[in-house]
């Protein structure tokens, strides 16, 4: 019985890290984004004029 519940709750221990790997991945690309959109007009806005 002990064996089967450990292999279970590792199971679950898995799908929880998946889950907040997933969550991180998507809140991370927004911020991304924005960080590549404010350094492309900071080339060609802001730059040209330094």
């Amino acid at each position: 019985m002990s064996d089967r519940q450990e292999e279970q709750e590792g199971e679950r221990r898995l799908e929880r890290i998946k889950r907040t790997w997933g969550k991180r991945v998507a809140l991370a690309l927004p911020l991304i984004n924005l960080l590549i959109a404010i350094h492309k007009i900071v080339d060609e806005w802001v730059l040209p004029f330094v």
